[in-house]
């Protein structure tokens, strides 16, 4: 495999990116955004080699980044490279939206409302720019679709977009896999019931000290996405990224860093048996899809704890920040096998108020998939993609 730049570590985390929320870590409800990993500086270059690129900017490499190049490089859109036009296997390029399991969506109709009018939005702006979006949820939202008569769910589906369950479920170290699969088939069922067992075939999120692997087949699941730092505790140490990755240090510092650890191993899909490591399984019942490279939000920061809350703006530089990532993807990953990265979008990204940087996004990211460098899909797109791409 290709790989001109060193991704092992994918930096620091702040509060939230997608799952599986670590006890004692409250998702934002609707009014607030929620955090998400950082990116890593050395996605686009090392600070110090004398180059301003990706999330290096003037806050954080001011070496690379004087003021007077940092203000340049943020007035001009980066340049995109001439088509792809060889046989590379697909880049597809997906999002994640959680409705979490802290909404009051299922006692307060009003907000139930303001989140299915946010949700059209968003849909309805994608929809211009032949984008694909995936919605997942956990309880709260769903039981709201059926409470008050408004199932956005099928809605999502008839316009072409994805929906999933979202498994917020903590570490639960001390439960069975037949606890673990519980927990997870009382998600799964209120979203089947929505829009049908075959439309909701993945999860996102669902890190444990418990075999997740297992958990997740036992519950009818077929692939998971929103891999994530959680994920490497049901992992002996021997299969975790380096010896500081205990238990402690993964509860406590990494339980949202996006997994496996090494952006090129992450965007690449994985089928495991079990989940004591992230090797490729050809017996294996569940497929891996992470891909995880944060929120579009935090893409020029780099890391979310430099914003006020870790609440950043969404701006036109993030978006010239991500094309350079996928940019540099494209030029370093193996053409030969599918990858797939994944953007997380809060549901407050889709207000009316960023409606200019969301189509600006939408619009770079056609550009992108007309020179044949990304494709779009959803989650359950990519799973099928990679199921018919081993049957060949």
């Amino acid at each position: 495999m290709k790989k001109g730049i060193n991704l092992s570590v994918f930096g620091l985390l702040t509060l939230m990116l997608l799952s599986s929320c670590a006890p004692g870590i409250i998702a934002q409800e609707s009014t607030e955004k929620v955090q998400t990993p950082p990116i890593s500086k050395n996605l686009m270059g090392k600070c110090g080699d004398g180059i301003c690129a990706g999330p290096e900017n003037l806050q954080n490499c001011l070496k690379d980044c004087p003021a007077s190049k940092s203000a340049a490089s943020e007035s001009a859109a980066p340049t995109l490279p001439k088509s792809v036009t060889n046989s590379a296997a697909p880049l597809y390029l997906t999002t994640m939206t959680h409705m979490e399991s802290n909404f009051t969506d299922d006692r307060d109709q009003a907000v139930f409302l303001r989140h299915v009018e946010l949700l059209r939005y968003g849909i309805s702006l994608a929809r211009e720019y032949g984008a694909k979006l995936t919605i997942e949820s956990e309880l709260p939202f769903a039981l709201a679709c059926e409470k008050w008569g408004v199932n956005i769910f099928q809605e999502i589906l008839n316009q072409g977009m994805g929906v999933g369950t979202h498994s917020d479920l903590g570490f639960k170290e001390n439960f069975s896999v037949d606890q673990f699969a519980r927990e997870l088939i009382k998600r799964k069922e209120v979203i089947d019931r929505l829009v049908g067992a075959q439309n909701n075939r993945g999860t996102s999120g669902a890190g444990s000290a418990v075999d997740w692997v297992l958990a997740a087949t036992q519950a009818g699941f077929k692939y998971m996405d929103g891999i994530v730092g959680m994920h490497y505790l049901s992992m002996p140490m021997e299969n975790r990224p380096s010896p500081e990755w205990t238990d402690e240090y993964i509860r406590n510092i990494a339980y949202h860093d996006g997994a496996p650890v090494d952006l090129y191993e992450r965007i690449t899909p994985i089928m495991m048996k079990d989940a004591k490591d992230f090797k490729n399984d050809p017996d294996g019942t569940i497929l891996v899809i992470s891909g995880e490279i944060g929120r579009l939000d935090s893409m020029a920061e780099g890391d979310g704890k430099q914003c006020p809350k870790g609440n950043c703006p969404l701006t036109n530089t993030d978006v010239d920040t991500l094309v350079q990532m996928i940019i540099e993807i494209n030029q370093n990953r193996d053409n030969d096998r599918i990858a797939k990265l994944t953007l997380y979008f809060p549901v407050d990204n889709f207000a009316a108020t960023n409606e200019q940087v969301l189509r600006y996004f939408f619009s770079k990211m056609q550009e992108l998939q007309n020179k044949g460098l990304i494709v779009w899909a959803t989650q359950g797109e990519v799973y099928d993609a990679y199921m018919a791409s081993i049957v060949k």
